[in-house]
Parts: structure tokens; C-alpha cells; sequence
């Protein structure tokens, strides 16, 4: 039997699929960077067929929404969601601690 070129085509995308840890790297990054096309393209064709990193991507776009939301409606100046200066010397010695613990 011969292999048309649909079968051609399917080994061919094989080749090509990037694997979920360079997916997961590409989510982040299209963040703050434009992605080329071969990139874009080669991520657009693994989120097709991995809905893990399909999740990721909506997890990550909803916590950059978030964010965004965040940074516009609370100025430094403003903002009341600041730490008290007794709170962050706390978590910076536990943060140091288990730094040297490890």
C-alpha cells in the first residue's frame, strides 16, 4: 500500500511538534516579546493538541489580565495593599532562612 501525501504531511508535523517544557517557555514569553512565525506557528500546533498547555495559556492570560487590572488602579502612592515595614523584614528573614537551609 502505498503512503499518500496526507501520510506525508502527518510525519512531517510530527517532526515538527514542540515539545509541552518549550510550549510552556513560549506561553510566557509571547508575554512580553513577539513570537517569529515558525515559532508562533510550531506553538498555535501544539496547543491544538495538548490540552495541559492549553490550560496553561489560559492560566497564564488570566493572571497577566489580573495584573494589568492591578497595576491600573493602584498607584504606589495610593494603593492600601502595601506591606507594613514589620511584615516585609518577616518574610525576608524567613525567605534568607530557608535560603540557608537548602
Amino acid at each position: 500500500m502505498t503512503k499518500g501525501p496526507g501520510y506525508r504531511f502527518m510525519v512531517y508535523m510530527s517532526k515538527q511538534m514542540i515539545a509541552c517544557d518549550e510550549a510552556s517557555f513560549l506561553i510566557s514569553y509571547r508575554e512580553d516579546h513577539r513570537l517569529g512565525l515558525r515559532k508562533w506557528w510550531n506553538l498555535k500546533m501544539h496547543l491544538l493538541s495538548c490540552h495541559l498547555c492549553r490550560k496553561y495559556a489560559r492560566q497564564i492570560g488570566e493572571l497577566n489580565s489580573s495584573l494589568e487590572v492591578y497595576r491600573e488602579h493602584c498607584s504606589h502612592e495610593s494603593c492600601e495593599h502595601h506591606l507594613s515595614p514589620e511584615a516585609g523584614s518577616r518574610i525576608t528573614k524567613l525567605v534568607k532562612r530557608d535560603l540557608n537551609a537548602k
